[in-house]
């Protein structure tokens, strides 16, 4: 899944000329906290609702809003996993669309992410999720592929992400409920099973870690 794929139809952007009263009301209207900021086709800046108060309403948003010369964005072609550090690191909930010429092609929403992601996890109903804990040296999801499959069970999906330094936590969603085998294959590999979710083999008194594991997608 690609950004010009993700691009909300129904959001529009902000533009320079707007006034500070005209963007509060367009924001509440179409429910946001953010939208891009426009000037002549090109992205400008965001404009977050809560920074709208400290402006006079009559005033345009080209005067209230410094322009961002480096505003972050997404390429039509940028993949699904590069939109998600580039949300989190501009703590933002949008994301503009634009194109080489950095002219202005759309708006992508983080819970359009969020559910791609989720719909991921639940791919063809359901299945065990296990946390794992590995040293990035040592991880290779083809092999991690081939232990899981010796259990005649299969990956349908991983979300990896940095844990301390040199370790990876790895997120598998399988499509089995019986994981005894499999936990045990892997721990003899000195893989760390840190947590188990939704294995009808496995005592799962975790919910609180399984919940804390989706808040970030909303689910």
């Amino acid at each position: 899944m690609i950004a010009s794929q993700l691009i909300n139809e129904h959001l529009s952007p902000l533009r320079t000329t707007d006034s500070v009263d005209a963007a509060l009301a367009f924001m509440i209207s179409q429910g946001v906290t953010e939208l891009p900021l426009i000037e002549q086709k090109q992205l400008y800046n965001y404009v977050r609702l809560q920074q709208l108060s400290g402006f006079p309403k009559e005033q345009s948003l080209g005067d209230a809003i410094a322009k961002n010369p480096f505003p972050p964005s997404a390429m039509g072609q940028s993949h699904l996993y590069e939109l998600v550090p580039m949300l989190a690191a501009n703590e933002l909930s949008i994301l503009a669309v634009t194109d080489a010429d950095g002219q202005y092609q759309g708006i992508i929403e983080q819970k359009s992410i969020n559910k791609l992601i989720a719909d991921s996890f639940t791919y063809r109903g359901m299945g065990a999720i296990l946390v794992l804990l590995m040293d990035d040296r040592d991880f290779a999801p083809s092999q991690l592929g081939r232990w899981i499959e010796e259990n005649g069970a299969k990956m349908l999906g991983m979300m990896i992400n940095h844990a301390e330094q040199g370790k990876l936590r790895i997120n598998v969603k399988l499509n089995t409920t019986v994981v005894r085998g499999i936990i045990a294959t892997l721990e003899r590999q000195h893989v760390n099973v840190e947590h188990v979710f939704m294995a009808e083999d496995h005592d799962e008194n975790d919910t609180k870690a399984f919940d804390v594991v989706f808040k970030f997608f909303d689910i």
